[in-house]
């Protein structure tokens, strides 16, 4: 009797369980809606939209925005320094963008705002540079326990009417190198940190467009 009424309450719990609803989908303020990816990104779509018709796209330029008390931390770097390094960024962002998606993926370049453009609108935050190279002619090299940490994210949207058609976010650096090595930190050890994490945010992006249309609109 005892196993007879363990086995119409577990029968039970599995029908309760199968009727359940699904849990809430995650919808941003702006209306869309997170969809599954990577574990290293977050990947948000318009519902309804449909992402065959976009051929082409148009890069603006990326802006970047430090970690919240990084030039308190680093005195020693210029302002010129900075701006240098903001540059320096948004030049890599647009090669490391253009040949993931355009030399290597399905897209060309556009001039003008078009139905089937996309225009791509970039932000690195939260960059954060560990060991920043203040002066060439110093003579000391520097070395660092941990690489560039940042938050990319970008959107994607319409080129006529501007609506938000995709987002992906990325949060990369790891905090510390594995087996508790340092690596030589300057200019181009930097740069190429940046250039990797870019890389990989790019290609995240051309995943995420190929899986929207690959699926059935939200």
């Amino acid at each position: 009797m005892n196993k007879l009424r363990a086995g119409v309450l577990a029968a039970l719990v599995w029908l309760a369980a199968c009727s359940a609803d699904p849990p809430p989908r995650e919808i941003t303020p702006d209306g869309l809606v997170r969809v599954p990816s990577r574990a290293e990104g977050g990947v948000y779509r318009s519902p309804g939209a449909d992402f065959h018709r976009y051929k082409r796209l148009m890069i603006e330029p990326l802006t970047v925005e430090f970690l919240e008390g990084w030039r308190k931390q680093h005195p020693e770097v210029s302002d010129a320094e900075v701006r240098r390094i903001q540059v320096e960024a948004a030049q890599i962002f647009r090669e490391a963008f253009t040949e993931v998606l355009i030399d290597e993926g399905p897209f060309e370049l556009a001039e003008v705002r078009e139905p089937d453009v996309f225009v791509v609108v970039p932000r690195m935050l939260d960059l954060d540079i560990p060991a920043p190279e203040a002066d060439l002619d110093a003579g000391v090299q520097t070395y660092s326990p941990r690489p560039v940490a940042m938050q990319m994210t970008g959107e994607l949207r319409d080129g006529v009417s501007g609506e938000i058609l995709l987002r992906v976010i990325m949060f990369d650096g790891e905090p510390y190198y594995m087996f508790g090595g340092i690596r030589r930190a300057n200019r181009i050890t930097t740069a190429h940190e940046i250039r990797v994490s870019l890389k990989r945010w790019s290609r995240l992006v051309l995943e995420a467009i190929n899986v929207a249309k690959a699926s059935k609109p939200l």
